[in-house]
């Protein structure tokens, strides 16, 4: 076989794979928010629960807070009561502390809500953690396997490309640019195999004669339909 025909046989078969090791590595970020998403989905239900309960506690430390600022007030108020001197400091102090109890009522009422809320949000988040954590650890292998096949095809792209210089290179001019060209024309595959007096990029039948000087390979044949460069593996 012409050495510059096998040559740009072994560019193309290194030229696509490098194509798709490159489809590849490009398609991962995708398919790694896929996962996630497909978690998040999965678990909508506990995500929102869980979201729930951490507002609650929220809530609730917000009412204590406020809770503890109306108990200080009251014994201010308790105390102006002793230190009274008159009817309207006295009267002033009664009212105060009257609306400081109903305060701190309301407040003590709502805490307790909130805590029998989070007592229920609680056991349902209990109940589901143990099916989403291990549904976590499954998304966290697979994430796992993503990263090692980014980095092992990471690894062969480098090594494809480095195998491609020579082959590259070590074409003559003439041969080398009308493979650059027919690439670019043919989405990278400026090689097409004959086979059965075809060809099987374009399905083109090859006249006996070509195909026969085809098949001993010694010189550039180019098909006269689709302009591929012919090749016959045997």
């Amino acid at each position: 076989m012409n050495p510059e025909l096998s040559q740009l046989i072994s560019l193309q078969d290194v030229d696509v794979e490098i194509k798709r090791l490159k489809s590849e590595i490009d398609s991962l970020p995708a398919r790694r928010e896929q996962l996630e998403s497909q978690f998040a989905a999965a678990n909508k239900e506990y995500l929102d629960i869980k979201q729930q309960h951490e507002d609650v506690q929220t809530e609730r430390r917000r009412l204590e807070e406020e809770l503890e600022e109306e108990q200080t007030k009251l014994e201010k108020f308790k105390t102006d009561l002793m230190r009274a001197t008159n009817e309207r400091e006295y009267s002033t102090a009664v009212r105060e502390i009257d609306v400081a109890r109903k305060a701190i009522g309301a407040l003590e009422t709502d805490v307790l809500k909130l805590m029998e809320s989070i007592e229920k949000l609680e056991a349902q988040v209990n109940e589901r953690k143990p099916e989403v954590e291990n549904k976590r650890v499954e998304l966290d292998r697979q994430l796992a396997e993503y990263d090692d096949l980014a980095k092992s095809t990471e690894q062969k792209l480098g090594q494809l490309l480095a195998e491609r210089t020579p082959l590259i290179e070590t074409l003559g001019a003439n041969t080398r640019s009308t493979y650059d060209r027919m690439s670019k024309i043919k989405s990278g595959l400026a090689l097409s195999e004959a086979l059965d007096y075809k060809c099987l990029a374009c399905r083109m039948t090859i006249r006996p004669q070509v195909f026969n000087d085809i098949r001993r390979g010694e010189t550039l044949i180019t098909c006269e339909n689709c302009g591929r460069i012919l090749f016959f593996r045997g």
